[in-house]
């Protein structure tokens, strides 16, 4: 019978280290990136700035990260303004009107884009000199 009771308490205690194991089944995994203000911005004269902020969505176990640090920005518009590895864009555009979208990319294999996946959030940005009529 004590043999027993060592048995039981001796799986126990492996169950026990077991459970108290991080999971190593999965690692964490990103799903999508949302940029915020997700509504983008509407820049009114030379010099206006903006921050964006990329949210990455990850999964086992769900979380929502800042991973404005870790995308690359793009800008789709050209003349429109300056936008630093940080998210921050300066409207520099002074002879009319523009919009276009300001892309947050996160890859897997950041030393080569190419050899891995990539996930990509974007938000639209517009802008003018509204002493332009045409902006008006």
């Amino acid at each position: 019978m004590k043999g027993k009771w060592v048995s039981i308490a001796g799986l126990l205690f492996v169950a026990a280290v077991l459970l108290s194991q991080p999971s190593r089944a999965r690692s964490q995994q990103l799903v999508a990136i949302n940029l915020t203000p997700a509504l983008g911005f509407v820049f009114e004269g030379y010099g206006a700035t903006g921050q964006f902020t990329a949210l990455g969505t990850y999964i086992h176990p769900p979380e929502t990260k800042d991973i404005t640090d870790q995308v690359v920005w793009s800008l789709d518009i050209e003349y429109f303004g300056t936008l630093t590895q940080t998210g921050l864009i300066t409207y520099t555009r002074t002879d009319g009107c523009g919009s276009g979208n300001v892309t947050a990319t996160w890859y897997s294999e950041p030393s080569d884009p190419e050899a891995g996946s990539a996930i990509s959030g974007s938000a639209p940005v517009a802008g003018g000199n509204n002493t332009l009529p045409a902006c008006q």
